[in-house]
């Protein structure tokens, strides 16, 4: 099923064909495509330890080109804490068909942490913390992210707000149009989902041990980050991870905006097509909702 009326098709036969032709001593591992694709890419195993990320979309961008970069530099910031990100393995060019250049990363264990369960929040509070003080480290100059205007400008967000009827998600987005004072830019994720976030271990022992699919990042709004704060855990590990990243008010007020803005666009959008995460959006906005009740 098409998730946007844009997208190319990236049948299983174009993906090996690249992978054939640009990498060929890769050519002999099995490949398989993933049950659910992300949102702007194709999304192949390779083998098991490597992953084939194929762009369907034009704006989906130089991701391979740019995690060339960035991505050394947050291993070596994160490393320190016990959280590891995916390695550039080949950034490949347009060709067979493919438009756009793509990828292939490494696969790191793991599994994607389950809102609602208390030991995979807390995890997740925890190590969302460490992350933030850790990428608060990295000084490589980029562009900002994610766009810092679109809480003051008319881009249609209010609508979709209150075509979501909640008076609660309303009063949430409004609350952010006053950012509060400025605050100098540090890097930041960008898109912290429970799906680019990986654990490892069961029940008291869970922990984050991976952050994944780093293309909204750049400099930007600590804020921002605290967005996980709504799409991966309740009320008891929101409070400890704002407490433990000591976050302001302004800070909070945009990152409840933040999530109220995601559900409103992505629900409707992505309903039929990746109801999966319709649904993560579902339980962001049931957080924003409690926060008011």
């Amino acid at each position: 099923m098409r998730l946007h009326e844009a997208q190319i098709d990236v049948p299983d036969a174009l993906v090996a064909s690249l992978v054939r032709s640009q990498c060929p001593q890769w050519a002999h591992l099995p490949q398989r495509r993933l049950d659910h694709d992300g949102t702007i890419h194709r999304v192949h195993l390779l083998g098991d330890d490597a992953v084939v990320r194929v762009p369907i979309i034009d704006w989906a961008g130089d991701e391979a080109g740019d995690d060339a970069r960035r991505l050394p530099v947050l291993a070596a910031a994160l490393r320190p804490a016990g959280i590891a990100v995916p390695e550039l393995l080949f950034r490949g060019e347009p060709g067979e068909g493919m438009p756009w250049t793509w990828g292939i990363w490494s696969r790191l264990p793991g599994r994607h942490p389950q809102p609602g369960d208390p030991h995979d929040e807390a995890a997740v509070a925890r190590g969302i913390a460490d992350a933030l003080d850790a990428v608060g480290t990295v000084t490589l100059d980029w562009a900002p992210a994610p766009d810092p205007t679109f809480f003051s400008r008319d881009d249609g967000t209010r609508d979709k707000v209150v075509a979501l009827g909640s008076p609660a998600a309303l009063a949430a987005w409004d609350a952010a149009r006053d950012p509060g004072p400025d605050e100098p830019p540090q890097w930041i994720h960008g898109d912290l989902m429970p799906g680019n976030l990986l654990l490892e271990g069961e029940g008291a022992s869970a922990r984050l041990t991976g952050i994944l699919d780093w293309g909204a990042s750049g400099r930007g709004d600590r804020g921002f980050d605290l967005l996980a704060a709504w799409t991966c855990m309740g009320a008891g590990a929101r409070a400890l991870l704002l407490d433990a990243t000591h976050a302001t008010e302004p800070q909070i007020a945009r990152a409840r905006a933040y999530a109220v803005r995601k559900a409103a666009w992505g629900i409707e959008y992505y309903e039929r097509t990746l109801p999966g995460f319709a649904q993560q959006l579902r339980w962001a906005l049931a957080q924003v909702v409690a926060d008011y009740s």
